[in-house]
């Protein structure tokens, strides 16, 4: 459920040698993309780079034993935000899988489980019915039965009037697993069926705490069955009606579903032919909200691309929804609700030994013979599927994972870089004022937009080399986040310059500097700290920056381009 080391080391081995001495860029960079993300990604080397590689390295898992070639099955699809589709598939089907792919290939329509990724859509369906302001209110607001047990000691009862659905959502309930409730309450008549009473009266009565609330996150199954009937309760009707109602039809989600796919031609990888001990039907109605989704890559997509564009949902509500709620032990894994947040440190220029922290979210999930991993990179506007089936599934998921994160997030990061250079970098002149002018660059080993030269009226505003400037999420088009991966047409997006404190201090120990334990950065209370100067806003036309604007000065700077070649023409002040 996390990028482990392996994979951070892997990242770093894409930009230098394996001796070389990996440590963040001396400029702490704001948190999120260092560039804007209005592009088609697919159109760059960077990732066609990474496309061509990509089967290479499957290969190589294979050949280490890292990956079962003839018993798995699976199918990975990469998408992109900027372009609403997949840019990137791989599917393979081992000989002993064959037999369970209905239509004989593993495609992007191919149904199979998705475990846990389940809770991803709980949460995203409450939030859709509700609104963010619901993980603030306590789960006995819509589930008073858990109100009012008689136990006394803390140890002994969780007292779920202190439990809010936010704390049930980012699993620091304390709710534990649901394996005692599935076990002490079968119907021997009819096994796969428990009542919602039955699981409350449970929970209420029985359930000892794994953790205090809001302590730490501690993963958690009992959460969101709990959390699955909170949505029934919200809509006055079963889960698998209420998800259907509130999240597959409005998204368009017709593959997916919390039932088994039944019905003539269907397309779906289904190993009860294979083994007897398979998940494949074995759904739970009561449990459904916590690891009982069937899928494929196509509804998965369609998912994360409404998620990154905020088709359902407000702008600010999935931005605060895809923030950390809680850490881990981990300096590089936070949890959300229920995100599983790797913290990557990626080359910040291709080729260079300097990193800058993008935060990737990430569902795992697992049933029996079947797993899957749904991640999003909202830097970026990429997004990635894993459907996995076999008998060797389980451990599988995660050097799949693995390679698709370590091949596509620096490729996207690099695909960004190459787009600054061609559409952003540049010299532009007031043409009221030419010496009014400043240049923008795209710098080898540094975050973000160098601001390489600006003056004012002959004066020189800029007095040293770090300088640099980060795009803020705001735009004139539209609040909505789809705007952000927005490649045709007109827009002005703000950026703000930082300008760091000199001399730099080394960074922290941990982060590869020869600091100590503290980072010394402040960047981030700086913005704005004087008043607006250090805003610039960007006008683009179908991507490519025309021309800048200095709010505090009025200033308007238009690219300067040589009238014989379309070549930057440098002015000085």
């Amino acid at each position: 459920m996390r990028l482990d080391k392996a994979l951070l080391g892997s990242l770093w081995g894409l930009a230098v040698s394996s001796t070389a001495h990996i440590i963040a860029t001396d400029e702490v960079p704001l948190l999120g993309p260092s560039f804007l993300s209005n592009f088609d990604p697919s159109n760059t080397s960077a990732i066609s780079h990474a496309k061509s590689e990509f089967p290479g390295l499957i290969n190589n898992l294979f050949s280490t034993g890292a990956l079962n070639r003839t018993d798995l099955a699976f199918h990975i699809d990469v998408f992109s935000a900027a372009t609403n589709k997949s840019i990137y598939s791989y599917s393979h089907v081992g000989e002993n899988s064959k037999q369970s792919v209905t239509s004989g290939e593993f495609n992007d329509k191919t149904i199979s489980r998705l475990g846990s990724v389940t809770k991803l859509f709980t949460v995203y369906a409450i939030i859709a019915k509700a609104g963010i302001e619901v993980f603030s209110q306590p789960v006995t607001k819509y589930l008073p039965e858990l109100a009012g047990n008689s136990a006394n000691d803390p140890l002994e009862r969780i007292r779920w009037e202190d439990i809010t659905i936010g704390a049930l959502a980012s699993q620091q309930a304390g709710s534990g697993g649901v394996a005692d409730f599935l076990q002490d309450y079968q119907d021997p008549d009819r096994p796969l069926h428990y009542a919602p009473e039955d699981l409350l009266k449970s929970f209420r009565d029985e359930k000892k705490p794994v953790i205090s609330p809001f302590r730490n996150a501690v993963y958690s199954d009992g959460g969101f069955a709990v959390l699955g009937q909170v949505l029934a309760r919200l809509l006055g009707k079963p889960y698998s009606e209420a998800v259907q109602e509130v999240l597959f039809d409005p998204l368009g989600l017709e593959s997916m579903s919390t039932k088994v796919p039944t019905g003539p031609d269907l397309n779906v990888i289904d190993r009860r032919v294979i083994d007897k001990n398979t998940s494949w039907a074995g759904d739970i109605e009561v449990v459904a909200s916590t690891g009982s989704y069937y899928s494929n890559a196509a509804d998965l997509r369609t998912a994360g691309l409404a998620i990154l564009n905020s088709e359902l949902l407000p702008p600010a509500t999935t931005s605060q929804w895809m923030k950390p709620s809680s850490g881990t032990g981990s300096l590089v894994e936070l949890v959300g609700a229920p995100w599983e947040i790797s913290r990557l440190e990626i080359p910040v220029t291709p080729g260079s030994n300097r990193t800058r922290i993008s935060d990737l979210y990430t569902k795992a999930g697992g049933n029996v013979d079947y797993t899957a991993i749904f991640a999003l990179s909202p830097d970026h506007g990429i997004g990635y599927s894993i459907l996995v089936a076999g008998f060797t599934a389980t451990p599988a998921r995660w050097p799949l994972r693995d390679v698709v994160g370590e091949k596509f997030i620096p490729a996207a990061e690099h695909a960004a870089v190459e787009n600054a250079k061609r559409t952003l970098a540049g010299t532009f002149v007031d043409q009221t004022s030419p010496d009014t002018n400043l240049t923008l660059s795209v710098d080898r080993g540094r975050p973000g937009l160098g601001l390489k030269s600006f003056w004012i009226k002959g004066t020189n505003i800029r007095d040293h080399a770090h300088w640099r400037l980060y795009p803020t999420g705001l735009n004139s088009f539209s609040r909505s986040l789809s705007s952000l991966y927005k490649t045709k047409g007109t827009i002005r997006v703000a950026h703000r310059m930082v300008e760091p404190q000199t001399p730099i201090k080394p960074r922290a120990a941990v982060e590869g500097g020869n600091g100590g334990l503290f980072d010394n950065s402040f960047v981030w209370m700086n913005l704005d700290f004087g008043g607006p100067s250090d805003e610039f806003i960007f006008n683009l036309v179908d991507g490519r920056l025309v021309s800048v604007e200095h709010p505090t000065t009025g200033s308007v700077l238009k690219r300067v381009l040589s009238a014989s070649s379309g070549s930057v023409l440098l002015v000085g002040g």
